[in-house]
């Protein structure tokens, strides 16, 4: 899937949370389009060939365009998702 630029705005949220340094609830779709959920800190966001990721203190790196939410903030491509979102 081809990288889709993320709002501006909400880059600099993202880039709050990682500053902040502490575990935050990301939703986001795998390579493979699984919906996943993970409580994580965000250890750095960088660009690599012109796509933007941010890597969690795992190791683990999400490609921006992939993120759903983080900590209930929905991102403005999936912000139709808080209507069906459930935290059961």
């Amino acid at each position: 899937m081809e990288y889709t630029p993320i709002y501006c705005g909400y880059h600099d949220i993202i880039l709050a949370k990682a500053t902040e340094k502490r575990y935050c609830k990301i939703q986001y779709f795998t390579d493979i389009h699984e919906f996943t959920t993970v409580n994580n800190m965000i250890k750095d966001v960088f660009t690599k060939e012109k796509e933007e990721f941010m890597v969690l203190t795992t190791g683990e790196e999400i490609r921006l365009d992939r993120i759903v939410s983080i900590d209930g903030v929905f991102a403005p491509q999936f912000a139709h998702y808080q209507d069906f979102s459930c935290d059961c």
